[in-house]
């Protein structure tokens, strides 16, 4: 089961190669163990929404969590946290 939510994040730490390495959230440091998956999406394109890039990854905890940069807005959003 998810728990979906377009939460902002703190605190983005990236790697050389631009994937995501480390977050806050409820200020506690998540670190990342894994990228597990990464694609881009075009939202609702109609409606003025720019492309986001989405991260699946498996954090140092072994949970599961999707991730977003939002490049409009500049920031980066929690999207779903998986059990």
């Amino acid at each position: 089961m998810a728990e979906a939510s377009d939460e902002p994040l703190d605190g983005v730490r990236l790697a050389p190669d631009g994937r995501p390495r480390s977050f806050r959230r409820h200020g506690r440091l998540w670190r990342v163990s894994r990228v597990a998956e990464v694609w881009k999406d075009a939202g609702c394109w109609w409606e003025g929404e720019g492309e986001k890039t989405f991260f699946r990854l498996e954090t140092d905890g072994s949970r599961l969590v999707e991730i977003y940069l939002d490049p409009t807005a500049g920031k980066w959003f929690l999207y779903r946290v998986y059990d």
